[in-house]
């Protein structure tokens, strides 16, 4: 790589995964059908974005001893960023986002302390104690829900509870099946994650009810609440739950390994995506959302493909070639 510090910062992004908290707090804007205004919209886009790509580098740094163990190939272990650098852009981009944020709306100020305090616990502590870390994952992603519908209105309606358990209930299944792939890289690590105590098994069907839950609400809050463009948005949700259950379906064919893990995450990386954009159609209309999503979905894919392997797993090393001489 002829830029190898700033490739470890693009990794540390994890670009594939970049979009989603955009469009989670576009989401909880249009829907919370306050002023729309280009200015608004993009803070519900980036206030979010900014706080996840935080979040990633505050979790790589306090992750560092547990992924020098089983992920030594990432940034931080394999030296090529600091760990000093990785809290510090987190603290920044944090900082950036909360700027933003309380520009916008002031009230705002309590919410970005619990995403913050919720952010760090996760990683520090919490993600090694069972469900309620992945629990506490899933809870940062319904704040950028309500983060996003607060860039439109001071306080966001009751009604928009219901989409906030969609976001819970669906990040905690998803980060419940990204602990699949880590089993035991956090048990080497003494990490006791729900899939380390209750074995894959367990967590792959813990994982599905929540992620039922999660489209479930969906569907229903969108048959009960949604004012216009009802149709449109239960097709879209039709379709995120058609690949959610392709990616379950991988994790109860047989057994569970890391890679098909890997999968069935990369499958939910992509069916959230399409979950999220759902829940714009009210505000946007349908053409407006597929238009952002379609390349959005090109780009997830084509980073997914080109990284996320060579990011969770170490690359293999190349095989020896035997070579059967004749004696002669």
């Amino acid at each position: 790589m002829r830029f190898p510090r700033l490739a470890a910062h693009v990794r540390t992004w994890r670009p594939y995964t970049l979009w989603y908290p955009g469009l989670v707090g576009l989401a909880g804007h249009t829907l919370a059908d306050g002023q729309d205004t280009l200015a608004r919209m993009l803070a519900a886009w980036f206030v979010p974005t900014l706080f996840w790509i935080a979040a990633h580098y505050v979790g790589d740094y306090l992750d560092r001893d547990l992924d020098a163990i089983s992920k030594p190939h990432r940034p931080i272990p394999s030296g090529r960023l600091r760990p000093e650098t990785a809290l510090v852009c987190g603290a920044v981009l944090a900082a950036a986002a909360c700027v933003i944020a309380v520009s916008v709306n002031y009230l705002t100020v309590g919410l970005l302390a619990a995403a913050i305090a919720a952010a760090i616990s996760y990683n520090a502590v919490l993600k090694a104690r069972g469900l309620w870390g992945n629990g506490v994952r899933g809870a940062v992603t319904g704040a950028g829900f309500v983060c996003g519908a607060m860039m439109a209105v001071p306080v966001p309606p009751a009604a928009l509870l219901p989409f906030v358990l969609v976001f819970v209930a669906h990040d905690t299944a998803s980060n419940l099946v990204g602990t699949l792939r880590d089993i035991s890289g956090d048990r080497e690590g003494g990490y006791a994650t729900f899939a380390v105590s209750h074995g894959p098994r367990t967590a792959a069907w813990t994982a599905g009810a929540l992620y039922g839950l999660a489209v479930a609400t969906a569907a229903v809050a969108g048959i009960l609440t949604v004012p216009g463009g009802r149709t449109a948005y239960l097709v879209l949700v039709a379709v995120a739950t058609a690949l959610g259950f392709r990616a379950f379906g991988m994790l109860f064919a047989g057994e569970v390994t890391a890679r098909i893990a890997l999968r069935a995450h990369e499958v939910l990386v992509i069916e959230r995506l399409v979950l999220a954009g759902a829940l714009s159609v009210p505000g946007l209309g349908l053409p407006a959302v597929l238009g952002l999503l379609a390349p959005i979905l090109v780009l997830t894919i084509a980073t997914q493909r080109a990284m996320r392997s060579r990011y969770e797993f170490p690359e293999r090393p190349p095989q020896p070639v035997n070579r059967t001489e004749d004696s002669t």
